[in-house]
């Protein structure tokens, strides 16, 4: 009898991980933007670039550090579509090649004291204070765009629109595995074109952690011809209640041409996106 019992007790230890996996597998979630009018967040966006590029036959490689505090103010809502404002409120980028390394930092005025950090400061510069609206369904589709203040600097504004810090959610409720699509809107003035799929990996307390890959395209920015392909991974963490991002890890591969006083020069792309918001 007491053989009986010990083989009883062992099967069933054997089957609780089964039994708990199945019963995990089973939980789902209504995946949707709750926001309200007023509602504040605090951004920061840390980009880690490597940029290889073939010039006059010598390869050259850049490494890039940019770091982005940014807010985001629900503006509006109506029905189911909401109004976001986001602002750039500081910036901060280091540049590595031959040996040299330059900083820029929005905050720390001695940064300009170097002649190179003082012309990159120029565009960037422009960038504090510049607001970018975009409406949205509950759903995470894109209605609306405005970028227009960065339109001296398309590729920091694709970087910041181009999936890290929003996700396409599918209709009704998602389980745990689910698969779905979703295109990313990009800028008006850019034919990029950015397709994902998300997985719903987790669901754990009130956060949900989805998996996506994609690719992006491009064959032309402001009218200027440029070939463009790459492909993005990672994993995004959102909140179960306002489907807003807690946390992304995003990875880029970017194969590209760069315009050099009519000169194509061929470059790759290899970086990590993380993403953090909280609630102010």
């Amino acid at each position: 009898m007491k053989n009986h019992k010990k083989f009883i007790a062992t099967l069933i230890i054997m089957l609780i991980p089964g039994l708990l996996i199945s019963l995990y597998a089973q939980k789902s979630v209504e995946l949707k933007y709750n926001l309200n009018i007023g509602d504040v967040y605090q951004n920061n966006m840390h980009i880690d670039q490597d940029i290889v590029f073939d010039a006059g036959g010598q390869t050259m490689a850049l490494d890039q550090l940019m770091d982005f505090r940014m807010t985001s103010n629900v503006k509006d809502k109506t029905g189911d579509d909401f109004t976001v404002a986001s602002t750039i409120d500081a910036i901060k980028m280091t540049q590595s090649i031959f040996g040299m390394q330059i900083t820029y930092d929005s905050e720390d005025p001695s940064t300009l004291e170097n002649p190179m950090v003082a012309k990159i400061a120029e565009a960037l510069g422009e960038l504090i204070g510049a607001e970018y609206t975009m409406v949205m369904d509950n759903k995470g589709h894109v209605k609306e765009i405005d970028a227009s203040a960065f339109s001296e600097n398309d590729d920091i504004a694709n970087n910041i629109s181009s999936g890290s810090n929003f996700a396409i959610y599918k209709e009704g409720k998602t389980k745990i595995g689910d698969t779905w699509d979703g295109d990313v809107t990009p800028l008006e003035n850019s034919d990029m074109k950015v397709n994902m799929t998300y997985t719903l990996l987790k669901i754990s307390g009130k956060q949900a952690t989805i998996g996506l890959s994609g690719t992006i395209k491009a064959n032309n920015m402001d009218g200027d011809e440029l070939r463009l392909d790459g492909t993005i991974s990672g994993e995004m963490i959102v909140s179960t209640q306002t489907g807003w991002l807690v946390k992304s890890v995003i990875d880029q591969e970017i194969e590209l041409d760069i315009d050099q006083n009519g000169q194509l020069i061929p470059a790759t792309i290899s970086g990590t996106i993380t993403t953090t918001s909280e609630k102010k």
